[in-house]
């Protein structure tokens, strides 16, 4: 089973490459430097396509989403996998939107990615997270305030350091939980830890 994958960062690339080789049946090639000339004669040789989500390290191409649905308009029968650290509901639905055969965390253990990519190749399956069922993606302002929260600052520090007062960081708040679907502080780090949002305090 012949897997093409697409990943900027070469180390993670050659990881994966070796945890998805530890099965004698699969044999990776990866592509780091994406060019579509090249990609066009040799796509379909591959069983399988693993795009990262994030290809900002390629020039010229910045969402793996974007180029799976470019290769999927061009290609109609390709099976595409996008590979991601971020769970997000309007990731996952894109995915499904555009025909990607599944959405994978790359922190997935080595047996059940073999095992989710063996369902979709010779079995026809898709594999997709259960949706979160977040409202909308944090704000840029939003994120600070989760990022700067979280590493234990008081609602009037915090206050202090974004330049508001604490009624208005409450409402920000308040608008924080609503869009995440949690009801207080603990919620919310556990949900912006599960989502990939933040990657550890």
């Amino acid at each position: 089973m012949k897997i093409l994958l697409i990943e900027d960062h070469k180390m993670v690339a050659t990881s994966l490459k070796m945890s998805l080789e530890k099965e004698n049946s699969i044999s990776v090639d990866i592509i780091n430097n994406f060019d579509a000339s090249e990609i066009d004669g040799i796509i379909l040789d591959y069983a399988l396509l693993l795009i990262d989500i994030n290809l900002t390290g390629i020039e010229g191409t910045i969402n793996g989403l974007d180029l799976a649905e470019e290769l999927i308009e061009k290609y109609k029968n390709i099976k595409i996998v996008i590979l991601t650290a971020y769970k997000l509901d309007f990731y996952i639905k894109r995915a499904k939107k555009i025909g990607c055969k599944g959405f994978i965390s790359k922190e997935e253990e080595t047996n059940k990615l073999i095992q989710n990519i063996k369902n979709i190749v010779l079995e026809d399956k898709t594999i997709f997270p259960e949706e979160n069922h977040m409202l909308e993606p944090l704000t840029k302002c939003e994120l600070n305030i989760v990022r700067l929260y979280s590493n234990g600052m008081s609602r009037k520090q915090l206050a202090k350091e974004l330049n508001t007062n604490v009624r208005s960081l409450a409402v920000s708040l308040s608008r924080i939980y609503q869009k995440l679907g949690v009801k207080n502080y603990q919620e919310m780090i556990d949900k912006v830890r599960e989502l990939g949002y933040v990657d550890s305090f």
